[in-house]
């Protein structure tokens, strides 16, 4: 017979007294507080969704829970228990324990949300996939690169994956010995993560980067072509 992963971690949530203080907490509760940690807006919608089911977990290769679905959630459970640890810590508690009954052996993003947890974490962690990405526009320029900021990530749901599209801007110290050509890239860069299991559950992450000179300095009608 199939685990049942999604009452497993109810019941684990509910049988841990530093999670739930000393009230009760219902066993509807907890399947919905369980059903957004996987990306869920409800029960019944994680239930419905056969094409992702819980029970590939194992085979994913990064777990994301989605804290702050868990945060909406709670507001529109009535009769919570006042005790009732905080969504991060639940959210760390399930991960732990997922990992303890040997369902998912992957690495795990326990972070707000998934698109600071990639600008502050992820694409600073792979840098140099970037700079060798991006290696053919910074030998236009006669600027050392070495400081990249992400301005902004947004999520796509594409049905079998999310992508993250992340702006921003890599900063460079331009050599006084060359003549000036561009100190900064405008960056984009996708990270697609293809979905395994439920709505947090995905495989390799794959990255993709891209850029362009910043032209700001050109004299505009030069940089527009209106010069006579």
């Amino acid at each position: 017979m199939a685990i049942d992963i999604s009452k497993l971690c109810a019941d684990a949530i509910r049988a841990n007294p530093a999670l739930t203080g000393v009230e009760k907490l219902k066993s509807s509760h907890a399947h919905e507080l369980v059903a957004a940690y996987f990306g869920y807006k409800s029960r019944a919608s994680m239930l419905a969704d056969a094409a992702y089911p819980l029970g590939a977990l194992e085979e994913a290769a990064v777990l994301c829970p989605d804290i702050r679905l868990m945060d909406a959630r709670r507001p529109q459970l009535d009769g919570l228990p006042a005790g009732l640890a905080s969504s991060r810590d639940i959210a760390s508690y399930l991960c732990d324990f997922l990992k303890a009954e040997g369902l998912f052996a992957g690495e795990v993003w326990l972070y707000e949300d998934l698109e600071h947890y990639i600008m502050e974490v992820y694409l600073p962690a792979h840098d140099y996939l970037i700079l060798d990405e991006l290696s053919g526009v910074m030998a236009e320029t006669n600027a050392q690169f070495d400081e990249p900021y992400y301005e902004d990530a947004i999520v796509n749901d594409a049905g079998d994956a999310f992508i993250i599209d992340v702006t921003g801007t890599y900063y460079g110290s331009n050599d006084p010995d060359k003549p000036f050509s561009g100190d900064q890239i405008d960056m984009k860069i996708t990270v697609t993560l293809p979905r395994v299991s439920g709505r947090t559950a995905f495989g390799e992450p794959d990255l993709d980067a891209g850029g362009a000179i910043n032209d700001d300095w050109v004299d505009p009608e030069l940089r527009y072509g209106m010069a006579e």
